[in-house]
C-alpha cells in the first residue's frame, strides 16, 4: 500500500487494498498548490514514480521514451499535467500501477480545463498554425466531471470514490496454466495449427508465453516483438519457472530467444516454435509471412491498448487464418492477474483515451451521404468520436492514444466522412500543408530547419530542390479507411473524390505517403495519383518503403512531370541494387503506371534477332532489360512467369539460383525455355505496338 500522510485518505487505500483495485486520484488547482498538496498527502518513496518538470519535486523525471516507463510497477504513480498532457506517456504510466495503488494526476480545476493553455499544445500543431482551443481537453473536462473518481480540489475540497468492500479470491495463474496446456496440445499434435491468444492489458499473456516455453524445455522457442521491453515479462516467468536468474536484459535464456520481426523474415524457422507478442502492432503482411515460415506459431496480442490497435489485426489476420487454417486455435484470457476485475483505473483510462472503442457491424448502406466532420462536434458527440477513432484504428497498424489528441486538436486537420443514417462507413483524414515562408527556404535546403507538420512540400523539395513545392499548398491524405465489410465497392474512391472536391479551390496539390504495397499503390494510381518518391529505408516493423504520391489540381503539370521523370531514372537504376528485394508485384505496379517510351529501331531489330535465334539469350539480356525499362506496359500483356522472370532476373538483377525454387526452374533447359518464352512474348507485344 502506498504511504499516505493524510488520514482522510485511509478509507480509500483500505478499500483499494482489500479489493485489489487501482484508482485515479485528481489534485486540481494552481500548479504550486497542487505540488504542495502532493507532498502533504503522500510520501514519495522508492515505490513511486513521479513524472513532472516542477522544480519543487526533486525526485521527479520526464522520460522522453515510453520504454523508460513501461515494464515497471509502482504503488504510486504521479503525472503532472502542468508539464503537458501527452496521452502516450500518461497511458503508459497507468499501466505501471500495482493492485491497491493509486495514479495521481495534477490538473487545473476541471471547470477551467477546456480553456487552459496546455504547455504541450504546440506538439499537435503544424508550423504556421495557432492553437485556439483544445476539443481534446474539453472532452476530458466532461468525462472527468462525470467520472466516479477521487479528487482533492483547491476550490471544492476532498471527495473520495468509495464503492464498498468486495470479496475476491487471490490472483492466480490458473487461467494462464489452462491456456498453456491448450497451446501445448496444439503444438504437439500431428498437424500443428497457428494459435491466437488475445486479451486486454494486465491479463498475463506475456507470462503465459514464458510459462509455455518453460513447460516444453525440449523445444526451441523464438519470441518476437517490435521492442524487447514487450517480452521482458515472458523471460521473467521463464526464469522463475526454471529457477534461473534473469537480470532484465538477456535476449536469450534457456530455450527462449528474442528476435525482432524484420530479422525473422530472412531466417529458417522450421522446427522451432515462434511466439509473437503484441502481434496487433505488427503489419498483417508480416504476420502472414511469419506464419508461413513454421507450422508451430503463437500470435499473442492486446485487443485494446496503447501498444497497438488490435481491431485491424483481428479482422484482417484472423480472416486470413480462417481461410488458410480453418482449424486454428483461438484462446482468450479474460481475468486480470495484476489486479481484480472491474478495475476503476482501467475503466477511466479506457474512457479518456477511447481505448475500448468498438466499430459496429454495418447493417446496410442505403443512400450513403458525404459530410465534413468538425473537431468540436467530434469531441462533443462521444458515440460519433468512438466510431471515427475505431475506423482510424482500422486504417493503421500502430495507432496510439496520441493519435486521438492529434485528431481532435490539430488545427490543420480536415475530416471527411461517408455515412448512412446510423453510423460512419468511412473516414478521410487530411492535413493541410505548404505555403512555407521564403525566409525558411534556405534553412530547409541546408537541413537546419524542418517545420513541423509539412511532410509533402519538404519531401518533394528535397528531390530536386524545386522551391515551387515549398510555396505551394497541399492537402495530404493522412489516412483513408472504409469499414472492411464494404471493401471493393468503390466507396474509398468516392470518399477521396469528395474530399478533393471540397478542397480543390484551397490547394494546389493532393498527395499521400504510405507503406508501399501493390494493392495500396493501385488504389492511388486508379485515382490519378502519380508515384514521385519511394523511401530509401524500410520501416523497421513492416519492411515496407514509404511511397509518396501526388495529384495536381492545376492545368500545369510541369513540376509533377519533372518529379516523375526524375523518379523513373533513379528507380530504374536502384532496382539493380537497393530495391533488389522489393516484391515483384510492387515493381510491376510501379513500372506499368509509367508511360511507354519509343523503342529505337536498332533495339527492335535486336529483339527480333533474339526471338529468331532462340539460343544464347542470356548473353544478350541487356537488350531485354533495356526494352522493359522503355516500355514497361509490355509487362501487362505477357504471362505471369515471364513477368517474374523479366522483373526479378533482369530488372532486379537476381541470380538464377535465387529464382530456381520460386519459379520451379530447376534445370538449365527449363531456364532457357522460360527465357525464350519471355523474348517471344515481348517481341509479339512490341510488334503490335509498332
Amino acid at each position: 500500500m502506498p504511504v499516505y500522510k493524510a488520514s482522510e485518505l485511509k478509507p480509500l487505500f483500505s478499500e483499494l487494498e482489500n479489493n485489489q483495485h487501482r484508482q485515479l486520484f485528481l489534485i486540481c488547482g494552481a500548479h504550486d498548490w497542487a505540488v504542495e498538496q502532493l507532498g502533504r498527502l503522500f510520501q514519495l518513496s522508492e515505490d513511486s514514480l513521479v513524472l513532472s518538470k516542477h522544480q519543487g519535486l526533486s525526485n521527479a523525471c520526464w522520460p522522453e521514451h515510453l520504454h523508460q516507463i513501461l515494464g515497471q510497477e509502482f504503488e504510486l504513480a504521479v503525472y503532472d499535467g502542468y508539464a503537458g498532457i501527452n496521452p502516450n506517456k500518461l497511458a503508459a504510466l497507468s499501466g505501471t500501477v500495482k493492485a491497491g495503488g493509486l495514479m495521481v494526476l495534477l490538473l487545473p480545476e476541471l471547470a477551467e480545463l477546456a480553456n487552459w493553455v496546455d504547455p504541450s499544445a504546440a506538439t499537435w500543431c503544424s508550423f504556421g498554425y495557432t492553437v485556439t482551443d483544445s476539443p481534446f481537453l474539453k472532452r476530458w473536462q466532461n468525462s472527468l466531471t462525470h467520472a466516479d473518481i477521487s479528487y482533492w480540489s483547491q476550490v471544492n475540497g476532498l471527495h473520495l470514490s468509495l464503492n464498498g468492500l468486495i470479496r475476491h479470491s487471490p490472483a492466480t495463474y490458473t487461467q494462464q496454466q489452462e491456456v498453456v496446456s491448450s497451446i501445448r496440445l496444439s503444438l504437439v499434435s500431428s498437424a500443428p495449427m497457428p494459435v491466437l491468444l488475445s486479451a486486454d492489458r494486465g491479463r498475463g499473456k506475456s507470462a503465459a508465453l514464458g510459462l509455455l516455453a518453460a513447460s516444453m524445455a525440449h523445444k526451441q522457442f523464438i519470441i518476437c516483438a517490435l521492442q524487447y521491453r514487450a517480452v521482458k515479462n515472458s523471460f521473467k516467468h521463464l526464469a522463475q519457472a526454471l529457477g534461473l536468474t534473469y537480470q532484465g536484459h538477456e535476449k536469450q535464456l534457456a530455450n527462449l530467444k528474442f528476435v525482432p520481426p524484420d530479422q525473422l523474415l530472412s531466417q529458417d524457422l522450421e522446427g522451432q516454435v515462434l511466439l509473437i507478442d503484441e502481434a496487433a502492432s505488427i503489419p498483417v503482411p508480416i504476420l502472414i509471412a511469419l506464419s508461413r515460415k513454421t507450422s508451430q506459431c503463437v500470435f499473442s496480442s492486446t485487443i485494446i491498448g496503447y501498444e497497438g490497435n488490435g481491431r485491424g489485426y483481428t479482422l484482417r489476420f484472423q480472416n486470413y487464418l480462417k481461410q488458410q487454417y480453418p482449424n486454428h486455435v483461438s484462446l482468450i484470457l479474460q481475468h486480470p492477474i495484476r489486479y481484480q476485475d472491474n478495475d476503476p483505473l482501467e475503466r477511466v483510462i479506457n474512457q479518456l483515451f477511447a481505448l475500448d472503442c468498438r466499430y459496429p457491424i454495418v447493417e446496410h448502406i442505403d443512400q450513403p451521404s458525404f459530410c465534413q466532420l468538425d473537431r468540436t462536434t467530434l469531441a462533443d458527440d462521444e458515440a460519433l468520436l468512438q466510431q471515427a477513432f475505431a475506423l482510424l484504428v482500422l486504417a493503421h497498424y500502430q495507432t496510439t492514444v496520441n493519435d486521438l489528441r492529434q485528431l481532435l486538436d490539430s488545427p490543420s486537420n480536415v475530416i471527411f466522412a461517408i455515412r448512412n443514417q446510423k453510423q460512419l462507413l468511412g473516414l478521410c483524414l487530411v492535413n493541410l500543408e505548404g505555403q512555407l515562408p521564403d525566409e525558411l527556404h534556405c534553412d530547409i535546403a541546408a537541413g537546419v530547419r524542418r517545420p513541423q507538420g509539412h511532410l509533402l512540400p519538404q519531401q518533394l523539395f528535397s528531390a530536386q530542390g524545386d522551391n515551387h513545392f515549398l510555396k505551394a499548398k497541399f492537402a495530404r491524405v493522412v489516412r483513408i479507411v472504409i469499414t472492411p465489410e464494404l471493401h471493393q465497392k468503390g466507396l474509398g474512391s468516392d470518399l477521396l473524390n469528395y474530399a478533393e472536391s471540397q478542397l480543390s479551390t484551397r490547394v494546389d496539390y493532393f498527395g499521400s505517403s504510405f507503406g508501399a504495397t501493390a494493392q495500396l499503390l493501385n488504389f492511388w494510381q486508379k485515382n490519378s495519383y502519380q508515384l514521385v518518391r519511394l523511401g530509401f529505408k524500410q520501416d523497421k516493423a513492416s519492411g515496407e518503403y514509404a511511397a509518396m504520391v501526388v495529384k495536381s489540381c492545376q492545368s500545369n503539370h510541369t513540376h509533377i512531370n519533372d518529379l516523375s521523370a526524375h523518379f523513373r531514372t533513379n528507380f530504374s537504376y536502384q532496382l539493380l541494387n537497393h530495391y533488389q528485394r522489393l516484391p515483384w508485384q510492387l515493381v510491376k505496379q510501379i513500372l506499368t503506371a509509367m508511360p511507354n517510351q519509343p523503342v529505337p529501331p536498332p533495339l527492335q531489330a535486336q529483339l527480333k534477332f533474339l526471338a529468331t535465334r532462340g539460343q544464347m539469350l542470356e548473353q544478350d539480356s541487356a537488350t531485354i532489360w533495356h526494352i522493359l525499362l522503355l516500355s514497361p506496359k509490355l509487362l501487362l500483356h505477357i504471362s505471369d512467369i515471364s513477368q517474374q522472370l523479366g522483373i526479378r532476373l533482369l530488372l532486379q538483377n537476381k541470380t538464377k539460383a535465387w529464382l530456381a525454387s520460386d519459379l520451379n526452374l530447376t534445370s538449365r533447359k527449363q531456364f532457357d525455355q522460360a527465357l525464350n518464352t519471355l523474348v517471344h512474348e515481348l517481341y509479339g507485344q512490341l510488334t503490335k505496338l509498332h
